[in-house]
C-alpha cells in the first residue's frame, strides 16, 4: 500500500482558510501540495446590493492589475451601479428636466399675459 503523506511547501503549518492545500499526484508518482486560493466575492451595486453583471469575480489585487476596460462596463457608472439603477437615474433626470422646462414655459406665458393685459389697459 502506497504512502499518502505529502509535505506543505509553505512555512505555515496550520489548516486555516488561507492555507488550504490538496494533494496532487505528479506524473513522477509523487504527492505534492497544491494550494487553493480563496474565491473572490465579486463587485456589487452600490445602491441595490446585487452582483454586477459583466465584471469578473476577482480579488482586489488581481483587479488592480487588469486593464480598465476589463474592470468596468462601458456605460456611465459602469462598475459602480447596475443597469437598472442607471436606467432609473436617466429617466428621473429626464422627467425633472421636462418638469423644469414646463414650469419655465408656464411662468413665461403668465408673465407675457400679465404684460399684454397691462399694455391693453393703457
Amino acid at each position: 500500500m502506497g504512502d499518502n503523506r505529502y509535505t506543505l511547501r509553505r512555512s505555515n503549518p496550520y489548516h486555516t482558510l488561507r492555507n488550504r492545500a490538496v494533494p496532487v499526484r505528479t506524473p513522477g508518482n509523487r504527492l505534492v501540495a497544491q494550494y487553493i486560493t480563496k474565491r473572490a466575492k465579486g463587485m456589487i451595486c452600490a445602491e441595490t446590493g446585487k452582483p454586477l453583471a459583466g465584471i469578473r469575480h476577482l480579488t482586489t489585487n488581481k483587479l488592480r492589475r487588469m486593464k480598465k476596460h476589463e474592470r468596468t462596463v462601458s456605460r456611465p457608472y459602469g462598475g459602480v451601479f447596475c443597469g437598472e439603477v442607471v436606467k432609473e437615474r436617466i429617466i428621473t433626470a429626464f422627467m425633472e428636466e421636462e418638469a423644469r422646462a414646463a414650469q419655465e414655459k408656464k411662468e413665461q406665458a403668465e408673465k407675457k399675459a400679465a404684460h399684454d393685459a397691462k399694455r391693453k389697459g393703457k
